[in-house]
């Protein structure tokens, strides 16, 4: 079959929305979209983004010739420079594995990105099993003998912020109805291996690291959110591959997904810089055995950036960013299901 998944859903207009959702996967694998024809660039197999348009029923039309290409539909805008590591989409920046290549003359980007990261941010309906969303797990970064970034000048400790974002997050999730769990609820010092044990034992949906940035450059700012890197890529901040698989790749797709949301809703809340959705095999995030993110919520070392982060009114609307996000994946979770949100 050749028609495009767009085709389709308007000669289905008499079918309920819920009931063309429930149909997707099945629509997604006659049309073939779950195999794409692969070309290798600089060792890694690449997919061109016409066919990944083709296959996901957008349109595909260069932005500056030989150099930008977006697809888009009603729905998604991602746009993709040449040799960039990065993408947006609907605005938000979102980091791949490997750069945008050029193959007689159309750009690709790497499979392992089309499965790992475009496919669970466009059609998550392929993706089983769908995890539920009940029990949250917080993880408040540092703590005890580990005061993680701070900013002397402005007396700030990154152990004590996140604690306090922490218990922000909770109490509004709580509110919702969600069952949520900490690593830590005082100031003591708990392992990297130790906190993913907890969600671990706790049979967790989603586990949220909190955390706040520092660097020597007083110019540097943002927020950003990370998530575990697919096997066959370098992290964000890497330049080295890793081939191997962790536990914490197994919900990698749900991860991404979760990662989007929190940090598309962060930067709308906070009007911070926006660094991006990346990947890294933080040792928090690689035996996981559930969904999982790692937010960065700014730089403590920023002098403006810094001083918001030392305000509570600033804390609040991080918390309404991680909430709206937590509960903008859960909307996605019930459409993968076939559910109205």
């Amino acid at each position: 079959m050749s028609l495009p998944v767009a085709q389709i859903i308007c000669a289905a207009r008499a079918i309920s929305h819920r009931c063309l959702i429930a149909y997707l996967p099945i629509l997604c694998v006659v049309l073939g979209m779950g195999t794409l024809g692969a070309v290798t660039i600089n060792g890694q197999d690449y997919v061109s983004l016409p066919d990944v348009a083709k296959r996901f029923g957008m349109e595909h039309q260069w932005r500056v010739a030989q150099q930008q290409a977006s697809i888009t539909s009603r729905w998604s805008d991602l746009h993709f420079t040449l040799h960039q590591r990065d993408f947006t989409y609907n605005g938000q920046r979102v980091y791949l594995g490997a750069p945008v290549a050029m193959h007689q003359r159309v750009l690709h980007i790497s499979e392992i990105d089309y499965n790992s990261l475009l496919k669970p941010l466009l059609f998550p309906h392929q993706f089983d099993p769908k995890p539920k969303l009940y029990h949250i797990v917080l993880d408040p970064g540092h703590g005890g003998k580990d005061s993680g970034a701070q900013n002397k000048s402005l007396k700030l400790q990154e152990k004590n912020l996140v604690m306090d974002l922490t218990l922000r997050v909770k109490s509004r999730l709580e509110k919702l109805g969600y069952k949520v769990t900490l690593t830590r609820s005082g100031d003591r010092f708990i392992s990297l291996n130790d906190r993913s044990a907890i969600a671990n034992k706790a049979h967790a949906d989603l586990f949220v690291s909190l955390h706040f940035n520092a660097v020597d450059s007083s110019k540097v700012d943002g927020i950003e959110t990370f998530v575990m890197t697919p096997a066959g890529h370098a992290s964000t901040n890497a330049s080295t591959a890793d081939k191997r698989s962790y536990a914490g790749n197994r919900a990698e797709a749900w991860s991404a997904l979760a990662g989007y949301h929190i940090q598309s809703s962060l930067i709308e809340k906070s009007g911070a810089d926006d660094r991006g959705l990346k990947h890294a095999r933080f040792a928090v995030l690689k035996d996981l055995q559930c969904p999982g993110v790692l937010v960065e919520g700014g730089f403590v070392s920023h002098p403006t950036e810094g001083r918001n982060i030392g305000s509570a009114a600033y804390r609040e609307k991080l918390a309404d960013g991680i909430v709206t996000g937590i509960l903008n994946y859960q909307k996605a979770l019930n459409r993968a299901r076939g559910f109205d949100s």
